[in-house]
């Protein structure tokens, strides 16, 4: 499946967000990891991951297909999640105070986690909270804490 990623200004905060144009189905995706602002517009599926047809039948031809749109227009927020041993973050939107907390208390009893944060859109400005920091397992040059701590 081909797409093209490109960088706009997100229609809530006014800074960079990516969208992410699939070209061969129309279906399409805009994220802002500054505020949480999201947007969503994809092919209805089941469950089990299949397409959900317009007559019920396996004619998945893009006539028959179901479009849904979804959209976060005022996100209370986006979070930022790194793992230890992941070569990336996880990243997603905060729709409220309470899903934050409840994604907090996850966060604080998993031992994998390196770095968790969060970043606000208020009064016009970008908030970044840093919730935890247990700092990486191994420095820019392969050194692990434990090897830094030796050589003092």
């Amino acid at each position: 499946m081909g797409s093209v990623i490109d960088y706009i200004e997100c229609p809530h905060c006014g800074h960079e967000a990516y969208n992410d144009f699939y070209y061969k189905t129309g279906e399409e995706y805009v994220m802002c990891n500054n505020c949480g602002y999201h947007y969503s517009a994809a092919y209805k599926r089941d469950k089990n991951g299949q397409f959900v047809t317009k007559d019920g039948t396996y004619d998945y031809s893009f006539e028959n297909l179901i479009m849904e749109t979804d959209e976060l227009k005022n996100p209370y927020g986006a979070y930022r999640i790194k793992h230890y041993d992941s070569i990336g973050y996880g990243c997603g939107s905060l729709k409220n105070e309470k899903q934050l907390n409840k994604l907090k208390q996850q966060v604080e009893k998993d031992n994998s986690v390196e770095l968790f944060s969060i970043s606000r859109f208020v009064d016009g400005q970008i908030v970044n909270e840093i919730i935890i920091d247990n700092g990486p397992k191994y420095d820019g040059a392969g050194f692990s804490i434990e090897d830094r701590m030796a050589e003092l």
